[in-house]
């Protein structure tokens, strides 16, 4: 009965500790270029590649390490092993969004909202993925 007793204070204890971390969210970015292409046969495509913000060294990706897609659509990519991504739509207007595939936190969920993709255009839009510290 005296190892429950430790054992559920112990439990309690962590409880307590973890529910009062002080989580800091380090914001991430977008960048985004468009170019004319005539070869796209009255589509549009989006490229580019995801980072980790502030990262100092090259990194290293895992393969579907981010995932990419359009918002209220079934268009979605990942990356590949070099943070690379490409996504072909149709023209219109809308919301792309990118995040950790692993994520749990919305907060990390980088985006652009009301982007004009308009026929025969390349759009490169590169993100930068914010993180969290305690």
């Amino acid at each position: 009965m005296k190892k429950f007793a430790v054992l559920t204070i112990f439990v309690a204890g962590v409880v307590m500790a973890s529910s009062c971390l002080d989580r800091q969210f380090i914001e991430g970015k977008v960048e985004m270029v468009s170019v004319s292409d005539t070869l796209l046969n009255d589509s549009s495509l989006i490229s580019g590649q995801v980072h980790h913000v502030d990262a100092d060294d090259p990194e290293h990706y895992y393969d579907n390490e981010f995932e990419i897609w359009i918002e209220n659509s079934d268009w979605a990519t990942t990356t590949d092993t070099t943070g690379y991504y490409s996504l072909k739509i149709a023209p219109g207007t809308y919301a792309v969004k990118c995040e950790a595939t692993r994520n749990h936190w919305e907060r990390l969920v980088e985006e652009t909202q009301h982007i004009d993709f308009a026929k025969n255009t390349k759009t490169t839009i590169n993100f930068y993925i914010g993180y969290t510290v305690e």
